[in-house]
């Protein structure tokens, strides 16, 4: 082989050789451009998470602007109870027709602060304490206020919004009211008598009728029987009681009991022909009653409350109150003094 040859052949053998050496030498150079630091990874990871939060974060506060922005509230369907979506701070709620001497009683105590006295109640279709949760379906009654012993001054006022109260005149022959589907409304009234009517044993029933097309309660009616009272202000300890109302034209008998001065341990006994409350027990945890022998004793604070009772069957009509209720007389803890 001649000397020519030979160096051919020798450069042929180291060109792969160079070849791999050129490559080692590019392949650092590569790895360094794309290569990243575990700071780097950790960097892009939190740019990453950030990115994410603000767009759930701007995604949850243009949902809640556009909820406020259309004003919606939440629509809660009518079920059994559906009278929760539809009721009365004061007026009890009742399944069935009532005839007014089949209402119950309730004693309130009255707002004394000008020279009239009044209080105030409201009607509403929505859960009471979240406006949110609203009558997902349409009520419309009828209000009507008429009074008993009461002098010819007496009215009932009305309040929407901010506006001032303005009297309604024809709310003895009825007012309709309408409580749209999915619109949050109440209603507010105040009666205002005179003040010499409390010594007349003034009694005002208030009536919210429900009229046809109101699918948004089982409700027939909204009523109550409001004795007004006045908190008692004088010091000596004394228990009284009167019969609210014409004893001869009712079948069932409200009698207000007013304790002046101290808590006292009041007793009241009724005749045969009427029989006390059912619930009185409910509504008196710390009564002790007898109703074969016609006699319950409570403790009751200073004010007034109401004492139902009906007429028991079997028996006639009760001729007079004193009749109705025979005693009613009251001892202090601290002072054991009687008042009949």
């Amino acid at each position: 082989m001649s000397q020519k040859e030979e160096q051919e052949n020798l450069q042929i053998k180291q060109r792969p050789n160079e070849s791999s050496a050129t490559d080692a030498t590019l392949e650092p150079e590569r790895k360094s451009r794309f290569d990243l630091s575990s700071k780097a990874r950790k960097r892009l990871w939190a740019a990453a998470m950030l990115l994410c939060i603000a767009a759930i974060v701007a995604g949850v506060y243009l949902t809640y602007t556009a909820f406020l922005a259309g004003g919606f509230l939440k629509a809660v369907a009518v079920n059994g109870s559906s009278q929760v979506l539809f009721g009365s701070d004061m007026l009890i709620g009742y399944t069935t027709e009532r005839a007014d001497d089949q209402i119950d009683g309730r004693s309130v105590v009255v707002d004394t602060s000008g020279g009239e006295r009044s209080f105030s109640f409201k009607l509403y279709n929505y859960l009471p304490g979240d406006k949110n949760k609203v009558n997902d379906k349409e009520v419309n009654v009828r209000l009507t206020v008429t009074a008993q012993n009461a002098s010819s001054g007496w009215s009932v006022s009305q309040k929407i919004g901010d506006a001032d109260w303005s009297v309604i005149q024809q709310i003895g022959s009825g007012v309709d009211l309408e409580f749209k589907a999915n619109h949050a409304t109440d209603y507010k009234y105040k009666v205002t008598f005179s003040k010499d009517d409390l010594q007349n044993n003034v009694v005002f029933t208030i009536k919210a009728e429900v009229l046809d097309k109101s699918p948004g309660t089982n409700l027939k009616l909204l009523a109550v029987k409001v004795a007004p009272s006045q908190q008692a202000t004088v010091t000596p300890a004394g228990v009284t009681g009167a019969g609210v109302g014409n004893v001869e034209s009712l079948d069932a008998y409200s009698y207000r009991v007013t304790v002046t001065g101290a808590k006292t341990r009041v007793t009241i006994k009724w005749g045969e022909d009427v029989e006390l409350d059912p619930h009185f027990e409910t509504n008196h945890s710390d009564a002790t009653v007898d109703r074969s022998g016609r006699t319950a004793s409570f403790d009751m604070d200073p004010g007034s409350q109401t004492i139902n009772f009906y007429q028991a069957p079997g028996k006639g009509r009760p001729s007079s109150w004193d009749s109705v209720v025979t005693s009613c007389t009251g001892m202090t803890v601290e002072n054991a003094s009687t008042t009949g």
